[in-house]
């Protein structure tokens, strides 16, 4: 009797690895209203990778979570460091010298590993741990997420930046793209789509020239992601999540914080009043600049340390200081600023659900579909012939 379970689950599991085989082979057009390849988002984290499949059929599977090299650490800490000035853009001949020094120094041997092929490292890890999982190939329907750049935000939409030549080292297939589309969205954004928030379905079923819905929501997002190895934290104002985070400033990774560093400090207690110091000094640093947008704040906090609950008394803590603190006053009505907490769902998965549902929504027509009928029972909805000229 054993051993006829084990052959019809093996027979099952032989079964589902062709279907998926399958699929993964499958083109997609336009046409289709449903694509039944799995959507898989990456999330580069900043200590750690972590990859989730999102199904037509809406399961979400968790596929790994990998953590990163003291060098891949290290590069994104680096690249966050790089031109902290909101809208720094270099020239056309400027992109051209850095291309033509990296292919120099890799050609020559000399210098450190190319940050693609760092970022490549992870990006094959994740592939084969989610592959075995799978049991087939990665479909061409993997996106990507990561800390937001602003040193990468010029090469975006660029065949020469690190995250396209990273999937291209690491045999991954890349999704057909407008011209204009992210080539990695904000992890402030994807762990927003995560929780529900700035989904934007009406902008983003309808287009910007039938819709009413703002492209920007007019809140602070402050992004607070805490893992084992470091802190994560970054300032934007809050956006529909499928578009570039442009407004994104002061992102810093500071390993001083990891949550492993608990297990080597002397004084615990110390080592939490220094976080909240911390947080604390970087809404300083934002609201020091008066151009800065200070009324409202959304809090979101994520990472795999993120459901701690000193963690959680820590970042409550701020808040009540942000709104007793004059510092903090709006200056025009002198009134504090309103601010909400986000403590994200499955803080560790959160950016690659995300992205992955991102891609979902791009792969299947229900998902707008769905949004018409609604929008028509509620008595806002446009007729057919209006929805065809979108």
């Amino acid at each position: 009797m054993a051993d006829l379970v084990s052959r019809s689950l093996v027979t099952r599991s032989a079964a589902f690895t062709t279907f998926f085989f399958l699929l993964a082979s499958l083109p997609f057009t336009a046409s289709s209203v449903v694509d039944l390849r799995p959507a898989i988002g990456f999330d580069l984290g900043q200590s750690y990778g972590t990859a989730v499949a999102h199904f037509s059929n809406g399961t979400v599977l968790k596929l790994a979570k990998v953590e990163g090299s003291q060098r891949y650490q290290a590069f994104l800490q680096s690249e966050l460091q790089k031109q902290q000035e909101a809208w720094w853009y270099p020239s056309h001949a400027e992109i051209q010298r850095e291309d033509l020094s990296r292919l120099l120094k890799q050609y020559m041997g000399i210098g450190g590993p190319d940050g693609a092929v760092i970022l490549a490292e992870m990006l094959i890890a994740l592939r084969t741990s989610s592959e075995a999982v799978l049991g087939a190939p990665l479909p061409a329907t993997v996106v990507i997420t990561a800390p937001y750049i602003i040193a990468w935000s010029y090469e975006e939409t660029l065949q020469i930046s690190y995250i396209k030549r990273a999937q291209k080292l690491a045999g991954l297939r890349t999704v057909k793209m407008e011209s204009m589309t992210p080539v990695y969205l904000s992890e402030a954004n994807t762990i927003l789509a995560a929780n529900r928030r700035m989904l934007c379905p009406d902008l983003f079923c309808n287009g910007p020239e039938w819709t009413n819905e703002n492209f920007h929501r007019y809140d602070v997002v402050y992004l607070v992601s805490l893992t084992n190895h470091s802190l994560y934290t970054s300032f934007q104002i809050s956006t529909c999540f499928f578009w570039p985070a442009r407004s994104a400033q002061l992102g810093t990774i500071d390993p001083r914080f990891g949550l492993n560093q608990l297990e080597q400090a002397s004084d615990q207690e110390m080592f939490w009043r220094e976080l909240q110091d911390h947080l604390k000094s970087r809404v300083r640093e934002y609201v020091k600049q008066p151009d800065n947008y200070r009324e409202s704040f959304l809090v979101v906090v994520s990472g795999e340390a993120a459901d701690n609950p000193k963690v959680v008394e820590a970042i409550r803590g701020i808040i009540t200081d942000m709104q007793k603190d004059p510092a903090f006053r709006v200056v025009e009505t002198g009134r504090a600023p309103r601010i909400e907490l986000l403590i994200s769902e499955d803080p560790t998965y959160a950016a690659a659900k995300g992205v992955a549902f991102g891609q979902r929504i791009n792969m299947d027509s229900r998902y707008c579909d769905d949004w018409f009928e609604r929008e028509k029972a509620m008595g806002g909805g446009r007729d057919e012939d209006s929805r065809d000229e979108l």
